[in-house]
């Protein structure tokens, strides 16, 4: 699930609001402490019981409005992949890169590319890794003049260890090949690349 990064830092622009889904009613604060309150002030009147969850429920909720860095995904288990950069994993973007010019150098729709670039803002997987400053180069001039909104929070997949700037470009046919077994397995669920994952598209065009 999203949960926000700092509950103590500035509150976000318009406040914190959630709507509980089963009555519609909109809890709005502009302190965190107050809108948790008045979430559980809601139920108590209303003689519902307090879920042990409300508080995560709220803020993943209200992180699908957020801008990026504001929220994160997080699971305490989560795998801890490798954080450099080799061969094989330079060997592996060069494939990429032959396969999408073998297939006339297409791009998703900008719309799949900005949903795509807001999933990965949020992930813990979305990391810096060094290495590779020609590989960055070659990105630059591959993607051109493409961007999305979440840029500039954009790194690299600790996964597959691809730039994650032009990734979030590239029918999912290209880059099929090159997801393992083994990166499938360390794919969180929520990644747009994980199969069988709630925000995974097969038809990206």
């Amino acid at each position: 699930m999203l949960s926000l990064v700092n509950i103590w830092g500035p509150c976000p622009r318009d406040g914190y609001r959630y709507v509980f889904p089963d009555d519609g009613y909109l809890v709005h604060a502009w302190a965190y402490t107050d809108w948790v309150a008045a979430a559980k002030q809601h139920l108590q009147v209303n003689n519902k019981e307090i879920p042990p969850t409300l508080e995560a429920d709220m803020q993943h909720q209200f992180c699908l409005t957020l801008d990026p860095g504001y929220c994160l995904y997080d699971d305490d288990n989560r795998p801890r992949p490798n954080m450099s950069l080799e061969w094989n994993d330079v060997a592996g973007g060069l494939k990429t890169f032959g396969r999408w010019i073998a297939q006339g150098m297409k791009y998703v729709t900008q719309a799949e590319a900005e949903r795509r670039a807001a999933i990965c803002s949020r992930c813990y997987l979305n990391v810096n890794v060094q290495g590779c400053a020609m590989c960055q180069k070659a990105v630059k001039e591959v993607i051109g003049e493409k961007h999305t909104k979440c840029d500039p929070v954009l790194k690299t997949c600790a996964v597959c260890k691809c730039f994650l700037r032009a990734k979030v470009h590239f029918p999912i046919d290209i880059l099929r090949s090159e997801r393992q077994t083994s990166q499938q397995e360390l794919f969180p669920d929520f990644c747009w690349l994980k199969e069988g994952g709630e925000n995974y598209r097969d038809n990206d065009r």
